[in-house]
């Protein structure tokens, strides 16, 4: 009678765990500051482009180097680069001029003003990187930047 029971039982058991472990972490509804004070979200990523978002404090010597990293790689990635911090506006300003990052098209400096990103993501190390695709599925964590290379090939884009 329990056998009867059983094999029905580790199915149902077995899509379930399968259902679980499927489910995707999606982009959250992010609303940041750019330097220039005007307000930033999802719907200003441009469409069907990845989106690297990348949490930094200008005091953080990793963060600089990552910095200085991306002016001169950052046009080489196939994503949106949202640098954000939860630092007054004037300290990203003057960050953002003091790494040259001002010009880069796809590259913008950010202000957390509603600290949300603490509350998203549990990220003990600066910088803290994680990488969207182009439908806001998340594809990685990063403790470092990642290469180009790396970012096209887990993004698939050639």
């Amino acid at each position: 009678m329990i056998r009867k029971y059983i094999l029905p039982l580790l199915w149902v058991c077995l899509f379930i765990s399968i259902d679980v472990t499927a489910q995707q972490k999606t982009a959250p509804d992010m609303h940041f500051k750019d330097t220039e004070e005007a307000a930033v979200s999802n719907k200003d990523i441009p469409k069907g482009k990845a989106l690297m978002l990348l949490y930094f404090r200008s005091d953080c010597d990793h963060c600089e180097h990552t910095a200085q990293q991306l002016k001169t790689t950052a046009r080489q990635y196939p994503a949106t680069i949202w640098m954000v911090s939860a630092e007054p506006i004037p300290t990203l300003r003057t960050f953002e001029d003091m790494m040259g990052l001002y010009d880069i098209g796809n590259l913008r400096v950010m202000q957390d003003h509603t600290q949300s990103m603490h509350r998203w993501f549990e990220f003990t190390k600066l910088p803290f990187i994680v990488l969207y695709d182009k439908n806001g599925i998340q594809k990685a964590v990063f403790d470092e930047l990642p290469t180009a290379a790396t970012v096209k090939k887990m993004l698939a884009v050639r």
